[in-house]
């Protein structure tokens, strides 16, 4: 019993067996509801194998036309922007709506509760609308005076070991003040 973690854990301090035990209840309440990805909503935890896949997506963004890079910084920056990126493209193509915007409105019919609960657990469209000027700070580029910012869709399809282009979109162009 001694080698247990949460014995441990209660022994060495009785806060984080607290935090752990609540933790762990509430992650086994959202399970049980379907709700497992709540904690990880932003966050594409899955590697994806492209071996046997035909096609794939990939997004990027641009300032005035130029492409901000992202692949020279470390590999956890560059899995941190290239997962955001992507996540937001999807939050733009979804007419600016995340996952618990559909799953609250499907599972709560009462109007004042569906409100209460999207206002404190999604973001705000003022806070999500000044996202990529997070982005581009983090991949280290500064957004000028009355900049374009493009997001753009890149399909590709795989022919003898080799991406080839398939079709891109622009997603959304908005003037920065």
């Amino acid at each position: 019993m001694k080698q247990v973690f949460l014995y441990r854990l209660f022994k060495h301090s009785k806060w984080a067996f607290a935090f752990v035990v609540l933790f762990i209840g509430w992650y086994c309440v959202s399970f049980s509801k379907k709700m497992d990805m709540i904690f990880f909503p932003y966050n594409s935890m899955y590697a994806v194998d492209a071996r046997g896949m035909e096609a794939i997506t990939t997004y990027a963004m641009k300032i005035n036309g130029n492409p901000v890079k992202i692949t020279h910084n470390p590999y956890w920056k560059k899995d941190l922007l290239e997962t955001s990126l992507n996540i937001y493209c999807r939050y733009l193509q979804h007419d600016r709506n995340v996952f618990l915007n559909d799953y609250l409105s499907y599972r709560f019919s009462n109007e004042n509760v569906r409100a209460f609960l999207t206002e404190r657990l999604t973001p705000g469209k003022t806070t999500a609308a000044q996202w990529p000027l997070w982005f581009a700070a983090a991949a280290g580029y500064k957004v000028p005076t009355r900049a374009s910012v493009e997001f753009m869709q890149y399909d590709f399809v795989f022919r003898d070991k080799n991406a080839l282009l398939k079709d891109s979109i622009s997603i959304s162009n908005t003037i920065f003040p």
